[in-house]
């Protein structure tokens, strides 16, 4: 801060933040017959500060499809009121405004579901300038979702004379009757603890045994798509002995 002289200039170079603030300019005057005359000018400066590059924050950046997620357009300097838009760009590279909140950096996105997927982005603008930040990612995780036509059969074999007698149950709940059970339609939600009962009503003997069928589903990371591309299946065979 420099006063230049002979003249009633004040020159701030490379204006900083603390030179925000009121200032005071004083004329004084000294007539030749009469008292000082003193005039005082009073003005102040505001500084309106850029906003900087905004970066995204997520309070989860995989939620569980129906839970909700809090994003936010983090700035380090930027003086308010802040115009804060948000865009969503989709698998198809198609970009949407989704949100515009005035001087709220937070966008509140309830109820996750698929067409939430995608990369984020937020800009954030002032009086002077606007920036736009680098996308970030949400991709949710599906629960019971993956459907594919496909049929699993879990086949039940006891040595037992007279031929034995098989209950099959799915987590301790009878399902069928017979040595082979078969699922027609494999689910993610099929997979569980799966118990066949092999029994001689004759000798009154009885044998039980369980697996465990697992379902995986491999999704397309690259799209950023739910729709299974592979089933997995682990369905051990059931082979006991009634004696």
């Amino acid at each position: 801060m420099t006063v230049i002289s002979n003249s009633a200039s004040l020159s701030i170079e490379k204006l900083p933040l603390a030179a925000e603030g009121v200032y005071t300019c004083q004329h004084i005057l000294q007539p030749l017959f009469h008292g000082l005359s003193v005039t005082r000018l009073h003005f102040v400066i505001i500084l309106i500060v850029p906003v900087t590059n905004p970066y995204i924050v997520m309070s989860d950046s995989s939620p569980v499809e129906g839970t909700s997620v809090i994003m936010r357009c983090g700035l380090e300097n930027g003086t308010g009121p802040i115009n804060y838009i948000w865009e969503q760009e989709s698998r198809e590279s198609q970009l949407t405004t989704v949100a515009e909140i005035y001087d709220d950096n937070r966008f509140n996105v309830t109820d996750v579901n698929r067409n939430h997927t995608g990369w984020y982005r937020c800009i954030a603008s002032n009086q002077v300038n606007q920036q736009r930040s680098d996308r970030v990612c949400l991709v949710h995780h599906i629960v019971l979702v993956c459907a594919i036509s496909k049929t699993v059969s879990l086949l039940c074999q006891a040595s037992s004379n007279p031929p034995s007698q098989y209950v099959w149950f799915y987590n301790n709940s009878q399902v069928f009757t017979g040595p082979q059970y078969t699922i027609t339609r494999i689910l993610r939600m099929h997979t569980g603890h799966y118990a066949c009962l092999a029994q001689n009503t004759y000798l009154n003997t009885r044998s039980r045994k369980t697996i465990t069928l697992t379902v995986y589903c491999e999704c397309s990371h690259k799209s950023l798509s739910r729709d299974c591309k592979q089933l997995y299946l682990h369905v051990p065979r059931l082979t006991h002995r009634i004696e």
